[in-house]
């Protein structure tokens, strides 16, 4: 009988070193893998940041271009209507904060379920019109935030409270929105809401949130307590305001090339911005706010970004900025405009 040599049956195995070189490949893979994977998701998160960013920018901005169109009605008109404090500094009378290159924007806007009243100033009182028969025009409604249009066409607001009605008058202290001293004067006394939008930093590198602040109380103390305030946008790196007037010719049109020759206030004239001689504040028609927003961002590439007549740009570090402007005139352009 004829005997057949056994062979093992799928040849031989591996070596220990082929082992530990295959172990060492996979995990070269693998950790390739993980990384690669790693980035890809910090890609997409950062991806997903910034679309956040301009969709949270755009918003921002709607909102206060259609919170600034309601400034004005009558009988106050739209150059009476809005205050706007450029690059402001901190203001410890109303213990606002310094704005840091920012600015602050006051808007009146008319409560028209109520009366206006002719009144005539006699210290820090306003006194209404009451000839007989007809009877005195401070009624008990004024109460609270109110302006005070006077004849030379400027404006205070002030805080009304403990109106009489049987000496037809009313005391009369300041209210929200001045930023300088009040003077009273003969004119028209017309209750408002009063809103002041400014910026504070909250961070060494620029960040500021965007606050919204209406004095309470009858009258109000028009200081920034901390029940008065709150935040209006967050991650805000910029808010800038110009002015659009129609003059110098008044022609329907309100010219921007963005230089200090159009027709526009703080869009491109060192600061503080004045108004041009040839130009009168009842021109007024347009309103222009632009807004930085700004996430933290590992892939953010430092892109300087100026609006409007800001001293210098922001570039901060390590954030992505998105940046919008809108412009948009006065809702109530067609009353009270001289």
């Amino acid at each position: 009988m004829i005997e057949h040599e056994r062979k093992p049956i799928g040849g031989r195995g591996f070596t220990l070193i082929e082992v530990l070189v295959t172990l060492v490949i996979a995990s070269i893979v693998a950790a390739t893998a993980v990384s690669a994977g790693a980035v890809i998701n910090r890609i997409l998160t950062d991806t997903r940041r910034h679309a956040v960013t301009w969709s949270e920018v755009k918003r921002i901005e709607e909102a206060l271009l259609s919170r600034v169109q309601q400034a004005g009605g009558d009988p106050m008109a739209a150059y009476q209507s809005v205050i706007v404090e450029d690059n402001c500094g901190a203001d410890p009378a109303r213990l606002l904060p310094g704005c840091d290159g920012a600015d602050r924007l006051t808007i009146l806007a008319v409560r028209s379920d109520l009366p206006s009243c002719t009144v005539t100033a006699s210290g820090v009182v306003l006194k209404g019109t009451a000839t007989a028969p007809a009877p005195c025009c401070i009624t008990t409604d004024f109460v609270g935030p109110a302006v005070l249009i006077k004849n030379d066409g400027s404006v205070v607001t002030l805080s009304l409270h403990n109106p009489n009605t049987s000496a037809c008058q009313v005391n009369a202290p300041a209210g929200q929105g001045n930023p300088g001293p009040v003077v009273l004067g003969d004119g028209i006394l017309a209750l408002i809401t009063s809103e002041t939008l400014f910026p504070r930093r909250v961070s060494a590198d620029g960040e500021y949130e965007l606050l919204l602040w209406r004095d309470k109380g009858a009258p109000g103390n028009n200081k920034v307590d901390a029940d008065e305030v709150q935040v209006f946008a967050d991650r805000l790196w910029d808010f800038q305001v110009a002015l659009g007037f129609d003059g110098s010719p008044e022609d329907g049109d309100v010219v921007d090339t963005n230089s200090t020759t159009d027709e526009w206030l703080g869009n491109a004239e060192p600061i503080p911005a004045l108004l041009s001689s040839v130009v009168a504040p009842s021109q007024l028609r347009m309103i222009d706010i632009a807004i930085i927003v700004g996430v933290r961002s590992e892939r953010a590439a430092v892109v300087p970004i100026k609006l409007l007549n800001r001293a210098t740009a922001v570039a901060p570090p390590g954030v992505y900025l998105a940046a919008t402007r809108g412009q948009v005139g006065f809702r109530n352009l067609n009353i009270s405009v001289p």
